[in-house]
């Protein structure tokens, strides 16, 4: 381990004790080449950061204790400089996440990406072209599988986690999942599922359509739940909270300022994807969280939410003492699966 990334690892540690973010996601365009009717948060024109404007923030994340960024979208993959914004924040210390839909994902690029401790999640809701098209707005599925199937050979070459993830709503049926996790793990990916989430309409769009009753999906979060037990401890935890937030049960403190915050693609910051006109700095952060609490705890307590980034960081920490009992099972499965860390 060089010092750079020793230091950055200890950074990560001082701000988890502090209660300061370790996690940026950075919207790296408004752009996208998918109509998703969960979505609103892509747009017709972006305002995009130039890839020194990008380096100039990765050095002021990293001299703040960020360890992880999700580059995401729109669709990140519509920039042509993606691999030059993955390797701006590795040489700070800072492990990317590409998030994608893999339309734009071609053999060579992901050469590229399995070179480098970057890890790449793509995201399929459906293997049937019918719920494929309703769910993502186009009919891309014969490309995305493509994709994937042409990719496959970097099974285990990967310096970093490959996934495929599926958002559960009111469409899906066990069987999709069943059909979408055999898919994953064919082509060299783990598989992850995630809720529909809609709150105030900022990011995640209400759609009649998509949305369920828990009853609806308990059993396909049940059957995720019970093979994530087996193969990845920290997945099944993070499954466990997804039933309880689904069941309807108080959620705890939102991970928003805390351990994640929003960069957005003209390089203004904000606490979360639902919060992207409330801005805020790292040279005044700690007013700014301060000024932001209220605000943040109202929307926790009257619309909670569970996107990755304001809930999992925060609810493994407060699970620690049973993910420490667990470390020679996660080193195996980290192993076997893919390091995310």
């Amino acid at each position: 381990m060089n010092l750079k990334l020793l230091l950055s690892k200890s950074h990560l540690v001082v701000n988890i004790l502090r209660k300061r973010p370790i996690l940026t996601i950075f919207d790296v365009t408004k752009l996208c080449n998918q109509r998703c009717p969960m979505c609103n948060i892509w747009k017709e024109r972006s305002s995009d950061m130039p890839l020194e404007e990008i380096q100039n923030h990765a050095r002021a994340l990293h001299k703040f204790g960020v360890g992880y960024v999700f580059l995401q979208g729109g669709e990140p993959l519509i920039r042509k400089d993606i691999l030059e914004i993955v390797d701006v924040f590795l040489e700070n210390g800072i492990r990317p996440t590409i998030i994608s839909n893999g339309i734009l994902l071609t053999q060579q690029l992901a050469e590229e990406i399995a070179k480098r401790q970057c890890n790449l999640a793509i995201s399929i809701d459906s293997l049937d072209r019918k719920k494929y098209t309703m769910l993502r707005g186009r009919d891309t599925m014969d490309k995305v599988i493509d994709n994937i199937k042409a990719v496959a050979y970097l099974k285990g070459a990967h310096k970093g986690n490959w996934s495929i993830t599926t958002t559960v709503t009111k469409k899906t049926e066990l069987e999709d999942v069943r059909h979408l996790r055999k898919f994953a793990y064919e082509n060299g990916f783990m598989y992850a599922i995630r809720p529909y989430i809609h709150v105030s309409g900022t990011a995640g769009k209400e759609d009649e359509r998509l949305v369920y009753d828990y009853k609806d999906v308990l059993e396909i979060f049940d059957f995720i739940a019970k093979k994530a037990k087996k193969e990845n401890f920290l997945a099944y935890l993070i499954y466990q909270e997804h039933i309880r937030y689904m069941e309807g049960n108080p959620m705890p403190e939102c991970d928003a300022l805390n351990y994640s915050f929003l960069l957005k693609e003209n390089g203004k910051m904000a606490p979360c994807i639902e919060f992207p006109d409330t801005e805020v700095s790292l040279n005044e952060f700690t007013k700014r969280k301060k000024q932001c609490k209220s605000c943040l705890d109202i929307c926790n307590s009257t619309t909670p939410c569970f996107y990755n980034d304001a809930r999992e960081i925060g609810f493994l920490v407060r699970k620690k003492w049973i993910i420490l009992r667990h470390i020679p099972e996660l080193v195996r499965q980290m192993k076997q699966y893919g390091n995310f860390f």
